[in-house]
């Protein structure tokens, strides 16, 4: 494949530059201004020529013409070194980590920056979420940005871009600018766009059910005979019973009340609806509606957009109100005032449980009969709006044993969420000359949310829920979180050209960040006193204490950049930052960062016809971050009360008051250049990352009342490259090819820990599977159990057939890292109509599967059923000719301490659960890799000659399919690109939503 690929690029560049070469008297391709004016740091516009580090810009139209409810997943391969990892959950989180990972258990997500001011883009999904534990996945607070409002994005990928941001920039930023007013001398612009999404279930990403043997665990489905027929045991969860064979037998349906087959047997049979009929299809309604105008003193840009989206899932809905609006106003004519504000509305209801503790998925795709019909089930629901489910406990009691109805559950114990937003900035700039200008900015940005969990009267009591973590029949939660991040910004600019050939810019600011969080969480205790009432007041017992955290942080910065150009080629940069928060120790809260860039436009210097423009580049930079808040100082916490005792823990991890700021060390190396009139463009980079310092929650011994105590320690060392090509085969009058690829390989590795560890955790998961930190490993390594093996490498068998496995899950299987991972665009455009696609492609990284795990046990899949080497059902007992020989060797009974091949049959006729035969973790590791076609967009233009008329200024329409095929994945069943949620913890599935595939229609008028 490695090979095919570079020969498929070889053979697209060669051709293109013979195509240039003959086409270049007739090349409309303009040579000037090849690398324009990007944003960077604070907002600054920059030359791209003049920059020492690597940047990649983005237009607005590449992440707002496929509507969605979160415009990052647009951004899929679209950027090198940026990876994007969707989430298949209904409004969930996308994970955005740029150039590897730069924190060992703290934030890797990339910072969000909108006209200058730094955006929130937490999430408020609860550990046992992220470890797979059951919960909400509640999205990126970054999707609350309207893709229709963004002009352009643009990525800075290294320290030496970043630095002037700060701690959290780190970790790379994509800065958004938004679409601005413009002086309009035919009155008032408006734009008005609409979309509607259609979105349904992608086969392939969802179970394949074996069509031949029924409910049950032991190789029978029945418990006993009622009026001389076999009686369904219907609380077993699986499909590991009795072969289908059309006999009249009594399944749920016979006792429960009201259902159309009670008091009757029925057939035998596999279901004629399965779960793949549970789902619906999803739709996306998107309506924009923008307004702009102005003059020479003042322009405006006043917008609203509404979503309106329903899931897959039955009982699904997200809608939200997006208000903006932007003003320039120039009091004198050196003095400017800018204005800028975004309030979002945004209600959630129905979002999809994650994870293993009630989530219908896992239902689905680990422990389900197939003998259940989902049709059924509706009806049942539908008719008497009762938990009437297959898996009850027996005849005379029809509580469920382990699982709900799902329509019970989608319509009965659904959250519900609700988020309100405000972001906002205003400015004054001010030119004092022409060469020295004032900048004064203050900007906000905050959320309050509300999230509620219900649990009806009736459900399924096994599960836990509410504060207390306890088992409770019934019940109600709510939480109330608020967040925000004021930033006062005052920036001093200079600009001069001191001769013909020498110029010089400098800054010097300051900037005051101001972080304030708070969360109130509340539950019933006992259940509900009152069914269908969902308030804490009727909580059956005195309702759990409520939990409250009230955090703030402070962080103080000042900072200063200088940089020189000689003769539009020569270039150098530097910059430093002195940065003071109060989430450090007063004696370590300073921390002190510097940078230096520098590039060479080395096409100055050769005069060479075929090459537009060139440019090397080099940079350093040092970046210092802090901790959270309240990081310091020991103290009780207040816990879940026991019944009207309050509760009181000290701090798990001890905390230390001399800690000190993280650091990391940059370096990037960089050449660009267009060749051929422009037919031919590269940017290729070498980076190296290395974080030090981590602040982590490191063992000490249990004598000092805790288990584990925050230290710096610990080190991550990246490196890897990014490639970005442009190619123009073919270009003429009316007719044009673009091909655009990006590909990046950044890999991190653990390259120092404290002395005498040797792992740090990440995350611990169901199925004995662990997400780890190995020292002089892989960032994001996977262990699992393990087979054992000869000396050979051959898998040994034990005695009765099955594989031995390791007593300890600490293997390694590999990191859930891909090895790289690219993009490949193509945009043909013919006169007003255009076609473009893009290939998504992620190489190698691992993953592991909790739903094959369980489902090998429960005999749901295809491999558990089929004939074996004798010609006989594997399911079939041994003395009637079942089970099967696994590869292997076996211990030699004539020469122990040897082995030989193995013979020796292992029984499939019951689950492996039962029989404890289950393979090791190791099994359901998975390759990662995948190839999709993430996007396939036509658009026709008509211009407003087309109307004949001045108040269409133009119209385009576009029809744009998205996820509309896995070419290539390993992982069955599944989306090896699916998992919980944002974060650190990946490479782990446990019964996530199935991929969709989105068709879009979409019209954008001007006026």
């Amino acid at each position: 494949m490695k090979k095919l690929t570079t020969s498929l690029l070889v053979l697209v560049l060669s051709s293109s530059v013979a195509i240039a070469n003959a086409q270049q008297t007739n090349d409309t391709v303009k040579t000037k201004e090849i690398e324009g004016v990007v944003v960077t740091a604070l907002g600054i516009k920059r030359e791209k020529r003049s920059l020492g580090y690597a940047t990649q810009e983005v237009k607005g139209d590449a992440v707002n013409k496929n509507p969605t409810t979160n415009f990052l997943n647009n951004l899929s391969g679209k950027v090198a070194g940026l990876e994007i990892k969707q989430s298949t959950n209904f409004g969930g989180s996308v994970n955005v980590v740029m150039r590897g990972f730069k924190s060992l258990l703290g934030n890797n997500q990339a910072l969000f920056v909108v006209d200058g001011i730094p955006i929130l883009n937490n999430n408020i999904n609860t550990a046992s979420q992220n470890t797979g534990g059951g919960g909400y996945d509640y999205g990126s607070a970054i999707s609350d940005i309207n893709p229709n409002d963004i002009e352009t994005l643009n990525v800075l990928k290294g320290a030496a871009a970043t630095a002037l941001y700060g701690s959290r920039a780190q970790n790379g930023v994509i800065i958004i600018t938004t679409k601005k007013g413009k002086k309009n001398k035919e009155g008032i612009g408006m734009e008005f766009s609409s979309s509607i999404t259609m979105s349904t279930v992608d086969r392939s990403t969802f179970p394949k059910y074996q069509s031949e043997y029924g409910q049950g665990y032991r190789g029978t489905s029945f418990s006993g005979t009622l009026d001389g027929s076999q009686v369904v045991e219907f609380g077993n969860d699986a499909s590991y019973g009795s072969p289908y064979d059309g006999s009249m037998v009594w399944q749920y349906g016979a006792f429960t009340p009201g259902s159309p087959t009670e008091g009757q047997r029925t057939p035998w049979q596999m279901a004629k609806n399965g779960p793949i009929k549970f789902f619906d299809v999803g739709s996306t309604y998107v309506n924009s509606l923008a307004f702009s105008g102005g003059n020479d003193v003042a322009t405006y840009r006043l917008s609203y957009t509404n979503t309106n989206a329903t899931d897959i899932l039955p009982n699904s809905s997200l809608m939200k109100n997006n208000f903006s609006g932007n003003a320039s106003y120039k009091l004198t004519d050196k003095l400017t005032a800018n204005f800028y504000a975004n309030y979002v509305t945004q209600k959630t209801k129905g979002r999809n449980s994650t994870g293993y503790n009630d989530n219908i998925m896992t239902n689905f795709r680990q422990w389900w009969p197939t003998n259940v019909d989902v049709k059924d089930l509706q009806y049942l629901y539908n008719a008497y709006k009762k938990n009437y489910t297959w898996n009850i406990n027996g005849s005379d009691d029809l509580s469920p044993a382990f699982w709900d109805n799902p329509y019970f559950q989608r319509y009965e114990n659904y959250q519900n969420d609700s988020r309100d937003r405000f972001a906002g900035n205003f400015s004054l700039n001010y030119d004092v000359s022409k060469e020295f200008n004032l900048l004064f900015r203050m900007g906000t940005d905050g959320y309050t949310m509300m999230t509620e969990d219900r649990k009806a009267v009736g459900s399924y009591v096994g599960n836990t829920f509410g504060l207390n973590t306890v088992v409770q029949p019934s019940g109600y939660a709510l939480s109330n979180y608020k967040f925000n991040e004021t930033n006062y910004d005052l920036i001093a600019t200079y600009k001069k050209d001191i001769t013909d050939d020498f110029n010089v810019s400098a800054l010097l600011g300051g900037n005051v960040n101001v972080q304030k969080a708070f969360s109130n969480q509340q539950s019933t205790s006992g259940g509900l006193y009152t069914p269908g009432i969902y308030t804490i007041a009727n909580s059956k017992s005195n309702p759990a204490r409520p939990l409250i955290s009230d955090v703030s942080k402070y962080l103080y910065g000042t900072f200063a950049q200088v940089s020189f150009g000689y003769k539009n080629t020569y270039y150098l940069e530097g910059t430093i930052r002195r940065d003071q928060s109060t989430a450090l120790p007063n004696n370590n809260a300073v921390y002190w960062y510097p940078s230096i860039s520098g590039s060479l436009v080395f096409s100055n210097l050769l005069k060479a016809n075929w090459l537009n423009f060139g440019k090397v580049r080099a940079g350093y930079s040092q970046v210092g971050s802090d901790t959270n808040a309240d990081q310091l100082m020991n103290r009780y916490f207040s816990q879940p009360s026991y019944g009207d005792i309050p509760v009181y823990a000290y701090n798990a991890v001890l905390r230390n008051f001399d800690l000190k700021s993280q650091g990391l060390k940059n370096v990037e190396l960089g050449i660009e250049a267009k060749l051929f009139n422009n037919r031919v463009g590269f940017d290729v980079s070498w980076f190296q990352n290395k974080a030090y310092d981590q602040i982590l929650a490191l063992p000490v011994s249990f004598a000092t009342g805790s288990g584990a105590r925050t230290q710096n320690a610990g080190e991550l060392t990246t490196e890897g490259f990014e490639v970005a090509v442009n190619l123009t085969p073919i270009k003429t009058t009316n007719f044009s090819w673009d091909i655009n690829l990006n590909w990046s390989n950044p890999w991190t590795k653990v390259t120092a820990l404290s002395p005498g560890i040797e792992n740090i955790s990440i995350g611990r998961l169901q199925g004995g599977a662990s997400v780890n930190a190995p020292l002089n490993g892989d960032y994001g390594t996977l262990w699992t159990s393990d087979f054992v093996y000869d000396s050979n490498g051959q898998k040994i068998v034990g005695p009765n057939g099955a594989y031995l496995v390791t007593d300890k899950a600490t293997y390694n299987q590999g990191s859930f890292q891909s090895r790289w991972s690219a993009g490949l665009n193509n945009m043909i455009t013919y006169k007003k109509l255009s076609l473009s696609f893009l290939i998504d492609w992620r190489q190698g990284g691992k993953v592991y599967s909790l739903d094959q795990f369980y489902g090998y046990g429960t005999g749901l899949y295809p491999d558990s059923v089929g004939m074996n080497d004798l010609g006989n059902p594997i399911r079939n007992t041994l003395p009637n000719g079942g089970g099967v020989i696994m590869p292997g060797v076996m211990q030699d009974p004539n020469n122990p301490g040897n082995y030989i091949p193995n013979t020796i049959r292992l029984d499939k006729s019951r689950s492996s659960q039962v029989l404890g035969t289950d393979l090791p973790g190791a099994a359901y590791i998975y390759d990662a890799s995948f190839v999709k076609l993430r996007e396939v967009a036509i658009t026709y233009k008509f211009d407003k000659d087309f109307f004949n008329s001045k108040f269409i200024q133009g119209m385009s329409m576009s029809l744009i399919g998205n996820n509309l095929w896995i070419i290539h994945k390993n992982l069955p069943y599944s989306d090896p690109e699916a998992g919980l949620s944002a974060g650190n913890i990946q490479g782990y599935q446990s019964g996530p939503l199935p991929t969709t595939r989105n068709i879009s229609f979409n019209v954008k008028i001007n006026f």
